[in-house]
């Protein structure tokens, strides 16, 4: 066999919203902003705490604007992020991906977005997916290949070994 970074292939088809999700939380897209919600939700419960001759005061309106915090960050931030990256409208479109030597390329309609593999800061593999993220023209890019659509034997595996081989887990 030759050298597996001489490989082309593409696939056609749609992701899911399921598939979408699963692929950000793959990406590590939540982690940061949960790490954030964490540490800010601590800080102002910390902040409505304070020392008094008697011991310390809890002032309500804050501890509960830190509340308010946590939960808006934590659980509708998550799925606002994931509502704004998978549009249904679009989802419903028929994409084409081409994997190449220069990198991939996504086709929707009329656009196309090129991400080179120096581009590519992350690859991560599921059990259903295979995960890019990388950035172009300053935008953080997901590029999101459910194994589903591969229908030739061995060309899933293919993908993951020249991932593998381009980008690997740069992180």
């Amino acid at each position: 066999m030759g050298d597996i970074r001489e490989t082309s292939f593409s696939v056609t088809g749609n992701v899911t919203r399921d598939e979408y999700t699963e692929a950000a939380k793959a990406a590590g897209l939540f982690r940061r902003g949960r790490a954030v919600a964490a540490l800010g939700t601590v800080f102002l419960a910390a902040a409505s705490v304070s020392p008094s001759p008697d011991g310390l005061t809890v002032h309500p309106v804050s501890l509960g604007i830190a509340v308010a915090y946590g939960l808006v960050v934590l659980l509708v931030l998550p799925r606002l992020t994931v509502a704004l990256g998978f549009r249904p409208g679009r989802a419903a479109e028929q994409k084409r991906a081409v994997v190449d030597r220069e990198g991939i390329t996504a086709f929707r309609g009329g656009e196309s977005m090129r991400l080179a593999w120096d581009e590519v800061r992350w690859y991560h593999e599921t059990p259903r997916l295979h995960v890019f993220v990388g950035r172009a023209r300053r935008r953080t890019c997901l590029v999101v290949l459910p194994k589903r659509l591969f229908t030739v034997p061995g060309e899933s595996d293919l993908l993951a070994a020249l991932a593998h081989a381009r980008a690997g887990d740069r992180s």
